[in-house]
């Protein structure tokens, strides 16, 4: 009898280990119903941004559009990043989109690394002569009919020189589980992209994200913004700085 109550025992604790062992725990972002689900700080299935005022304010990144834009659809940005995920709120003008094209597209551009030797796409950020983008996510907002579609962009990692200009990217295989969006009201676009989906090692300390919405694949919105001088498209303005909040 005890030899059988000694085996139950073992047997117990050899579950017990298996089921709390680090490397046994579902994965935070693609599993929700897990026992060790995730905890988001922020959810995108609300209609809300309430959980935004929930959060230390000094932990959120906000860039807002200058009094002279030459893009001027959009108009405030917010970022905030945890461990496991990058959460955005964007701010747009629906007079500055009056009619859904085509094509209606949304990039977000990231300096993963936090350093200016990688990288490139000058052409929107940065100095005139120097980028620094790594990754670049590509995805509609809206369908041609002008409903609203889960944005599901494609992921990019640069492909050209050192501070290189161009469109010169390479797509990489990624989850469509990596990124969940709603759209709140006409003018607020909410959304996260799961860190650990995204194909690039990021510095554990914070990065560099810059976001333009585009109609007919022309920029009409862009975050962060420089005023432009003279009305001259030469007021770039490096990428909003996020740090993580671990």
């Amino acid at each position: 009898m005890k030899t059988t109550w000694k085996i139950a025992l073992l047997c117990v604790a050899t579950l017990a280990f298996v089921a709390c062992d680090e490397k046994n725990k579902p994965d935070p972002g693609t599993d929700p119903g897990s026992l060790f689900d995730y905890v988001r700080p922020i959810e995108v299935n609300d209609q809300t941004l309430a959980d935004w005022d929930k959060l230390d304010q000094t932990k959120i990144s906000e860039a807002t559009c200058p009094e002279l834009p030459y893009f001027p659809a959009l108009k405030k940005i917010r970022v905030y990043a945890d461990s496991v995920c990058i959460f955005y709120s964007l701010h747009f003008d629906p007079a500055q989109m009056a009619s859904h094209t085509d094509v209606d597209a949304m990039h977000i551009y990231i300096n993963a690394d936090n350093s200016d030797e990688t990288g490139g796409f000058w052409d929107l950020f940065d100095s005139p002569d120097k980028g620094n983008t790594d990754l670049m996510f590509e995805g509609v907002l809206w369908d041609a009919n002008g409903n609203e579609v889960s944005y599901t962009p494609t992921v990019s990692l640069w492909n050209g020189p050192l501070n290189g200009e161009g469109w010169l990217w390479a797509e990489q295989p990624v989850s469509q589980k990596l990124s969940a969006t709603q759209l709140i009201g006409d003018s607020i676009v909410e959304g996260r992209l799961a860190i650990e989906l995204i194909p690039f090692t990021f510095n554990p300390k914070g990065f560099e994200i810059g976001f333009d919405i585009q109609q007919n694949w022309e920029a009409v919105g862009l975050l962060p913004q420089a005023n432009r001088p003279d009305g001259d498209h030469i007021g770039r303005s490096k990428k909003l700085y996020v740090a993580f909040d671990k």
